[in-house]
């Protein structure tokens, strides 16, 4: 713990004094002026009003009660709250994560990002929706890259904000979409923004898998849920494809989430800082035509999540293809068709990559669709497509069936 310290102000019906602030490292911005008006117990566990310098606006917090050995505390602004679960008098704060973010208002300023999270909150809370800015999408094919593609520069997926809001609300998330809409990625990109840790694990189908486990020589194999949870930072677990996880595995994750600890062969382990997301090809109802090893969760996993639809954005198809809105159109068109004709068929962001590098080398665009669009579909069922568009594409395609008959 650093020694730099500062005061916060808490003004209640309980006290009125000042507390000390301190930071956990000297790379934390100082809070100034923050002053907590209403402390006590409701909602979740703490519902609390504070407010920054002078400014007359009020935020509303509704925080849950974390344990630290025989200390309780609630997280508010980035800052740990310490206080007397007996008396609800506040006692220390210490500033633990920067939380950073720009507001849109009528002046353009800045405000502190845990605030805006506070006012959404109160929004979904009231009107069950959140209003999301827009977002300047670049224009370059490079600046994407949807979970496995690899690419350079940044770009945001039109659930990015919502997603983000979530996670600093400390909502655990469900992502449900298509393969290769960008899941994973944007996730990471949402770690780094924050300055949070990300850790992985894939459809976990062995209990082993989350909690580790032992050798013969009592050596502790470690897993990423592992490292996640005695991580000194806040950090993101992420679960792809829960939807082919085995549900005695998802009982554990459920009771991690619920109770904010887990019991490891090592020992138990308590964490207020691990922000879990989890994702699927599904909403959580079972398998369909197009993904048909997917498992059906039961209500007390769904329960724990705000579920995301998240599906591909035109937007960031539109980048990879390097604007290419024929090509685009032509995906859309395959979706639709094969999806009607209950064609089990992904025309994901990675084939708007191959169809534009490819094409940009100069290869037959004939060839491109054979072997990276319609690949892995028979020659019976390939006859069967046709989209309801009329480009080059569509009439490359008409080629490629044409010499499959």
């Amino acid at each position: 713990m650093t020694e730099r310290t500062n005061t916060i102000t808490v003004k209640t019906n309980i006290v009125n004094q000042t507390v000390s602030l301190s930071y956990k490292s000297d790379s934390l911005r100082s809070v100034n002026n923050f002053t907590i008006h209403t402390f006590a117990k409701g909602g979740k566990g703490i519902q609390a009003t504070a407010s920054f310098g002078t400014s007359d606006k009020v935020y509303k917090y509704n925080q849950k009660i974390m344990k630290q050995g025989k200390r309780t505390y609630v997280r508010m602004t980035g800052m740990n709250i310490y206080f007397d679960l007996a008396t609800l008098e506040v006692t220390e704060a210490i500033k633990m994560v920067e939380v950073s973010g720009k507001r849109r208002g009528n002046n353009g300023g800045n405000k502190p990002n845990q605030s805006v999270v506070e006012s959404i909150t109160e929004e979904i809370a009231s009107n069950g929706t959140i209003e999301v800015p827009e977002i300047e999408v670049p224009t370059t094919a490079e600046s994407v890259k949807p979970e496995n593609v690899v690419s350079d520069g940044p770009i945001r997926h039109a659930q990015y904000d919502t997603i983000k809001t979530c996670l600093e609300c400390g909502l655990p998330v469900y992502l449900g979409g298509p393969a290769g809409a960008g899941k994973n990625y944007t996730v990471e990109q949402i770690a780094k923004e924050l300055g949070w840790d990300f850790y992985f694990a894939n459809s976990v189908q062995d209990e082993f898998k989350l909690t580790g486990y032992k050798d013969a020589n009592s050596n502790y194999n470690e897993t990423e849920f592992y490292q996640a949870c005695v991580s000194e930072k806040d950090c993101i677990f992420f679960l792809d494809e829960i939807d082919a996880s085995t549900p005695e595995v998802l009982v554990l994750l459920n009771a991690a989430i619920a109770n904010g600890y887990f019991n490891f062969p090592v020992g138990r382990v308590e964490f207020d800082h691990v922000h879990f997301v989890a994702a699927g090809n599904t909403m959580g109802n079972g398998a369909d035509d197009m993904y048909t090893g997917r498992m059906s969760l039961d209500g007390a996993t769904l329960d724990r999540f705000v579920m995301i639809e998240f599906d591909y954005d035109e937007r960031v198809e539109l980048s990879l293809s390097n604007g290419n809105r024929e090509l685009v159109d032509f995906m859309h068109a395959m979706r639709e068709t094969c999806n009607n004709l209950g064609i089990r068929a992904t025309f994901s962001y990675r084939a708007i990559i191959s169809v534009t590098k490819l094409e940009g080398a100069g290869m037959a665009l004939e060839t491109i669709i054979r072997i990276a669009v319609v690949k892995g579909i028979d020659n019976d069922t390939l006859r069967t497509i046709r989209p309801n568009i009329s480009n080059k594409y569509t009439r490359a395609l008409l080629k490629v069936q044409a010499l499959a008959a």
